[in-house]
């Protein structure tokens, strides 16, 4: 063979052997960003039929509450006693603007009071598979001029809310669009961004469906419990950034051939053991678990309370501190998914000490999202239901990092301490707070973070900020919980200064609910309910 053609071939070859890593690794690269944007689109998709599903429930419960009570009393439906009990349910609900008796086409008397000649509703658009109406977009313009509702009927009662209510979740990126609709209905009910009516046809059937149309990444889900389903889109042009980045990575490693095609293989492994991608598995194969520290009266050193702590002991029996996980779960977004599972371990937990000491109570830590998040008091509710908690046995715990976002946080605060759950400020004295930032915000305890507790009776150049820290909490008329106290000096120093509360290694480590149980049970005899 002529070396020209020798050459040639070779270079042909070259080129061919270097080209498949090249085109595998855009190939996965495509892959995998599409399954990563369709897993994005589905989680909103599912996050706004949750919020459906509540709102559905609050109504049909506060309607199956008035027929119930009408038919028990045989009042007129716009009596006192009925206007009241519909305000009752109004104020109790997180999601309903207002309840109210219909007759015809008219609202004539609702939470809002008696309606003279009736709030005008129009003909229902839907009629869902239980014969509720739905009517999508009514003006009340003697109640809230220049507003549109959704007004949900069943019998003679309807419950108003807000055309944005189910769709007002947080997202990642400004232009993803959200939608519900009433399945066996093309229309949207309430719609943010371009949406699609045939993609609600792409369910053929199913609860849940994901796909790319080509402009959009789209997952559509359907409730098998209330007739509503949500869909989510995020824009294609995030799918393109995300397959540019991937294939920025890969190709040039298959540049190197069989080298490149190792370290992909090493990369890839590496991607799926990433941080968040355990924390994923670990939420899934349920690898999390809870921990209690006792909580102390200074005074008496009963055992009033108790941090509930969250730790990850993994599948091989390595335990992960949560000064590993917690922030790689604040940066990657999934803070929130691990406080909802910490709600419900310790929902699991805690009702038997509940009952056998019913004065007791848990610390429940909430990170910075949950107090920028409306669904965080649904979820604390939904804790006080399944924990047959009181108010008082709940104590939630945020550091001074979550109210950075004043406004939102102290939305989110006020509508906490409404269920009559007290809110403690946590490692105060680390963060950014003041006494005018303090004073904003309606709280109940301040938390001495154990950096100061640990200067107590030294010579640091911080020993007196303890000092100072106590006083702000006295002017502000706030309690005082102490943490990691490890001496009796400084259980002496804490008491005589004020601190009303503490926890540490001095009264007790964090330890399994079992053994928390049977403590408590040798230190203070069970109360009745």
């Amino acid at each position: 063979m002529p070396k020209a053609s020798a050459t040639t071939l070779a270079v042909i070859t070259g080129l061919i052997a270097l080209s498949i890593p090249i085109l595998a690794a855009l190939k996965l690269a495509q892959y995998q960003s599409l399954e990563s944007e369709k897993e994005r689109a589905l989680s909103y998709a599912t996050e706004v039929m949750g919020r459906s599903e509540r709102t559905a429930l609050q109504i049909f419960d506060g309607i199956e509450k008035l027929v119930r009570t009408r038919g028990d009393s045989g009042d007129d439906p716009c009596s006192e006693t009925q206007i009241a009990l519909m305000r009752e349910i109004d104020l109790s609900s997180s999601y309903i603007q207002a309840i109210g008796y219909v007759s015809g086409e008219r609202m004539l008397c609702s939470s809002m009071g008696v309606h003279p000649g009736g709030l005008a509703l129009g003909p229902a658009e839907q009629v869902t598979r239980s014969n509720a109406l739905v009517r999508t977009n009514v003006r009340l313009p003697t109640a809230v001029p220049d507003t549109t509702f959704i007004v949900i009927q069943r019998g003679s009662y309807a419950a108003i809310i807000h055309k944005s209510l189910p769709i007002d979740v947080s997202t990642q990126e400004k232009d993803v669009s959200l939608a519900t609709f009433t399945p066996g209905y093309r229309e949207f009910r309430t719609s943010r961004g371009l949406v699609k009516q045939e993609w609600i046809d792409r369910l053929q059937g199913r609860n849940e469906v994901t796909f790319f149309d080509g402009e959009y990444v789209v997952a559509v889900v359907q409730s098998t419990r209330f007739a509503t389903g949500a869909v989510a889109a995020v824009p294609g042009v995030y799918l393109n950034t995300r397959v540019r980045e991937f294939a920025m990575i890969l190709v040039p490693l298959g540049l190197l051939a069989g080298i490149a095609l190792a370290f992909v293989a090493r990369y890839l492994t590496k991607l799926q053991q990433s941080l968040p991608t355990l924390i994923k598995a670990a939420l899934r194969k349920n690898e999390f678990f809870m921990v209690y520290q006792p909580l102390v009266d200074l005074q008496t050193r009963e055992w009033v309370g108790a941090e509930a702590l969250i730790r990850w002991r993994r599948a091989d029996g390595t335990m992960m501190r949560p000064d590993q996980f917690i922030p790689a779960a604040e940066e990657s977004g999934m803070i929130q998914r691990i406080t909802q599972h910490v709600l419900q371990l310790a929902a699991q937990d805690v009702p038997q000490i509940f009952r056998q000491h019913p004065d007791f109570h848990i610390g429940i830590n909430l990170s910075s999202a949950d107090l920028h998040a409306g669904e965080t008091v649904a979820l604390l509710q939904q804790l006080l239901r399944d924990a047959s908690a009181g108010p008082h046995n709940i104590l939630i715990e945020a550091t001074e990092r979550g109210f950075m976002n004043a406004d939102i946080a102290r939305e989110v605060v006020r509508d906490i301490r409404a269920l009559g759950i007290d809110v403690a400020i946590d490692d105060f004295g680390t963060g950014y707070s003041s006494l005018s930032y303090l004073e904003s915000f309606e709280l109940d305890y301040l938390k001495i973070d154990k950096s100061f507790v640990d200067t107590i009776g030294t010579d640091a150049a911080t020993s007196r900020v303890v000092l100072h820290i106590i006083q702000m909490a006295k002017s502000l008329n706030l309690k005082m919980i102490a943490e990691g106290v490890e001496t009796e000096a400084q259980e002496q120093f804490l008491r005589e200064h004020g601190v009303q509360f503490a926890q540490g290694w001095l009264f007790g480590k964090p330890m399994p609910v079992a053994d928390l149980a049977s403590e408590l049970a040798k230190r203070r005899p069970a109360k009745p309910a």
